[in-house]
């Protein structure tokens, strides 16, 4: 469970940074977000690209060994786990989003109950 849930959460940031870096405008296309001066697409490319791809290093180095698994397992709780509570108060503050996003919210809570099963297990 620790290593699938490393490997599949890490592989998961380091797609979607790795879009944000490279390919902002793609990426905000569909939820239909803007990007129209260079502070928009400094604001993607770092925030979400470079911020992902930190994170998918975090989640990658528990995977392999490199750190111990144990706060790679807990920074997918806190992470997704945030990710997840903050898209659930804005379903409902805001409304439902585009569906590619209650996607995404589906990969986060999958992957924070996954880690939370990890933790339990390795005590």
């Amino acid at each position: 469970m620790t290593r699938f849930t490393l490997w599949g959460a890490g592989l998961m940031m380091l797609v979607v940074g790795a879009l944000h870096l490279m390919a902002p405008q793609m990426m905000m296309r569909e939820p239909g977000i803007e990007l129209a001066t260079t502070n928009h697409l400094h604001i993607i490319r770092a925030a979400y690209g470079g911020a992902y791809l930190g994170i998918a290093a975090l989640f990658l180095s528990g995977a392999l060994g490199w750190i111990d698994a144990r706060p790679a397992l807990t920074a997918v709780v806190l992470i997704f786990g945030g990710f997840a509570l903050g898209r659930l108060v804005s379903i409902a503050l805001d409304g439902v989003p585009v569906a590619l996003y209650l996607g995404v919210l589906g990969a986060e809570v999958f992957f924070t109950v996954c880690a939370l099963r990890a933790l339990r297990r390795a005590r």
